[in-house]
């Protein structure tokens, strides 16, 4: 076949898997939308709301403030449309152009043919497998790590090579990516982007004459060093602004047998990752079995042959290639490293977290398959090209089960879920994490619903991706409602919740779940919802109140810890509370032989009792009443209004109130 065949079959081929990428979001995806994917739509909107690019009350979570994400592409169309799940799809369809135009630009670093660039794209817009296209098309999080990656690897290429008066240009660009990478989240743009060009130069570098080559080196260094210290910069202030929560754990160090079990399941998440997983419990020799026996044998060849290939690029005499293949090199390498020796990946879940590896086999993948024929090796070339033929037709094949397009994408019943709670009057209420956000987006604003936790048996709200306005008082008048599935509802302690609230004023059966009415906004009355304090804060001890020791004494109206009894009296209600002056009244009595004995202590603290703002003394000479006094001088999560016997006297709780 001629040249221009190849390149017109191949080009159709991209053209049809982008189609089928629209079809995708526009149908398949809107019944695997899911809370992570949400976030688009809901920090858009929060963006509109308060009129700011930061908004003040969004919880960002690990320092990922999400300069460059998906909802830039929302933010504007906001003004012109409501928020609804159409608008995700829209952005979605956009995103995945732009993912794929910078995979090609990375790809020209090869050397390939323009066709096996085309089948590279193509193998890529096929999506590869379930958990490659939502990371990567659906949710986006990890096709734009995957852009980013490939455009700063280019824009060092061509700062490097261009001469004339267009290279400061090219060096200008570099550094305002770098910047704003960096500005988003600096340890990932170190890690992802920076450490794979570094490695790139290096590879480059390697070799006689690397003191000549070091010269062109260093405006691209400067660039880049510039970039990541003043996105270091912007980033740290930003966060001083911003509120920020912890979410994946800090990385720990595995023991040996640890490393071996993660080595392991790196490779079945990175089988899994190119749709090489068989289906548990199906048929081998029917034609979905031989399908999936030939993606499994597919896959393995697939991950020798990208390792093999990122050698020989290392080792290339062509510097062009010696650079692709070591900013592949660096990314597979440090993030590889860290799935197999670290506690950052859940090896509960290996197919899932495998997503981590996507930027990274996305870019061996185009690397293996856009890099040039060897000349003469027809079976090298022919595996080459019917293993990214193979992989273009992952979604095509409508009956994989790796397809986008796959019926088992669904989650079943939350198109109807949104359905009855609409028709049973529902409009504004709260859920877990991942039964809230989508509920909002896909019933385009008619029901919003807020992602709560339940800890310790009382309802918090889910400060996660979301913003601490949808928890004020203000931001609903009205019935609200609790929707809970019956293992959820176990979990809550109904005697303190109705103490707040009342009894529901009904409750709604909906498929699994129940639909609890209230007849005012729960967030009205239930402690550590509101940042602000409203009106003082009443605790009072009750038999079934969050406590390590102690019981219920009907003769002294609280709870009583005897001495012997060690431990905390009263702990919770973990609440968030805004900057400010606030005085905390202990109706706690202590008693002892000797008075002046010390038998306890009250204290305001937070993050798990890392934080203490204040604290005082309970001594044995029955006083009934203690204050502490505290300052906050920035918002505060999860304070605790505690009362700790230390097992010396009799120390008794009947309530707090914060004031």
């Amino acid at each position: 076949m001629s040249e221009r065949g190849r390149n017109t079959l191949t080009g159709l081929l991209l053209l049809l898997n982008f189609v089928l990428i629209v079809v995708f979001l526009f149908t398949t995806y809107r019944g695997f939308f899911n809370s992570d994917s949400a976030v688009r739509n809901l920090l858009a909107q929060e963006m509109v709301d308060t009129g700011s690019f930061f908004p003040p009350g969004w919880n960002y979570v690990n320092k990922d403030l999400m300069v460059v994400f998906a909802q830039l592409g929302v933010w504007p169309l906001l003004y012109l449309f409501g928020n609804s799940y159409t608008l995700f799809a829209v952005v979605g369809v956009f995103c995945s152009a732009l993912i794929l135009a910078s995979a090609w630009w990375f790809t020209g670093l090869f050397g390939g043919a323009t066709w096996q660039r085309l089948l590279a794209l193509a193998a890529l817009s096929g999506g590869l497998s379930a958990v490659a296209a939502e990371g990567m098309f659906g949710q986006s999080a990890y096709g734009f790590m995957l852009m980013l990656t490939c455009l700063t690897a280019v824009l060092a290429w061509k700062s490097l090579t261009v001469d004339g008066k267009p290279r400061p240009l090219w060096w200008a660009l570099l550094f305002v990516l770098v910047t704003l990478s960096t500005w988003s989240n600096p340890q990932r743009a170190v890690a992802t982007y920076m450490l794979p060009v570094y490695c790139g130069l290096g590879a480059m570098l390697w070799g006689q004459g690397w003191k000549t080559r070091l010269k062109s080196c260093l405006p691209v260094l400067l660039a880049t060093f510039a970039g990541v210290l003043v996105g270091a910069a912007l980033s740290g202030w930003t966060l001083t602004q911003v509120n920020n929560n912890s979410g994946v754990g800090v990385a720990i160090w595995l023991d040996f047998d640890g490393m071996m079990n993660n080595a392991i399941r790196t490779l079945q998440g990175l089988i899994a990752l190119m749709g090489g997983l068989p289906t548990k419990g199906t048929s081998m020799v029917d034609g979905l079995g031989i399908y999936q026996a030939l993606r499994l044998v597919a896959a393995l060849v697939l991950l020798v042959m990208m390792t093999r290939k990122v050698v020989q690029l290392c080792a290339s005499h062509d510097s062009r290639a010696r650079f692709g293949g070591g900013v592949v090199a660096g990314a597979a390498s440090c993030f590889v490293f860290l799935q197999v020796t670290s506690t950052i990946p859940d090896m509960n879940d290996p197919v899932s977290v495998s997503r981590y590896l996507l930027p990274s086999l996305a870019l061996g993948l185009l690397a293996l398959l856009s890099s040039p024929l060897v000349p003469g090796n027809r079976l090298s070339a022919t595996v080459k090209t019917g293993l990214g033929l193979l992989l273009a037709f992952n979604t095509a094949l409508v009956f994989n089960p790796e397809s986008m397009l796959y019926k088992g994408w669904y989650i079943p019943g939350r198109e109807e879920l949104i359905q009855e709670i609409e028709a049973k009057g529902g409009r504004y209420g709260y859920a877990s994490y991942w039964e809230a956000s989508p509920v909002t987006v896909l019933s385009g604003g008619k029901v919003t619903v807020r992602p709560i936790v339940v800890i310790n048996g009382e309802l918090l709200p889910m400060r996660h991706l979301s913003s601490d306005r949808w928890y004020e008082p203000e931001a609903w008048d009205g019935e609200t409602f609790l929707l809970l599935s019956d293992a959820e509802a176990a979990t809550v302690n109904w005697g303190i919740l109705t103490r707040h609230l009342g009894q529901p004023v009904r409750e709604e059966r909906i498929g699994l779940r129940t639909m609890y009415v209230f007849k005012e906004n729960m967030s009205r009355h239930l402690p550590g919802w509101s940042l602000t304090l409203h009106d003082p804060l009443r605790i009072d001890a009750s038999p079934d109140g969050a406590r390590t020791v102690g019981k219920w004494a009907d003769a002294v109206g609280g709870l009583q810890a005897k001495p012997g009894e060690g431990g905390y009296l009263h702990f919770g209600p973990y609440s968030s509370l805004a900057a400010g002056n606030y005085i905390a009244t202990f109706d706690v009595t202590g008693t002892a032989e000797n008075p002046s004995q010390v038998v306890g202590t009250v204290d305001a603290a937070a993050y798990g009792g890392k934080t203490v703002m204040g604290t005082t003394e309970v001594l044995g000479n029955g006083k009934q009443q203690y204050v502490v006094k505290f300052q906050l001088e920035r918002p505060v999560r999860n304070l605790e209004l505690r009362v700790v016997s230390n097992a010396t006297g009799n120390v008794v709780f009947k309530g707090v109130t914060l004031a």
